[in-house]
């Protein structure tokens, strides 16, 4: 059986960090000085969670093997 994953798939930074084999610390930090991947907000809240697409973090992936 063949298991696609949507790209448009929004991940947290938990999930994230699972899917690109980093831990949520890293994650978090390079949220804070912009070294990583597009995030955006799930909401207005000051505690709405950061949220990921699959597709952004395989762009990511692909830019760092360029360095």
């Amino acid at each position: 059986m063949n298991r696609r994953v949507n790209p448009r798939a929004k991940l947290t930074t938990a999930q994230a960090a699972r899917y690109l084999g980093l831990s949520q610390r890293q994650m978090e930090r390079m949220r804070g000085d912009g070294s990583g991947p597009t995030w955006f907000k799930a909401g207005d809240a000051i505690n709405s969670p950061c949220m990921y697409e699959i597709s952004d973090l395989d762009m990511w992936v692909r830019t760092q093997k360029a360095k």
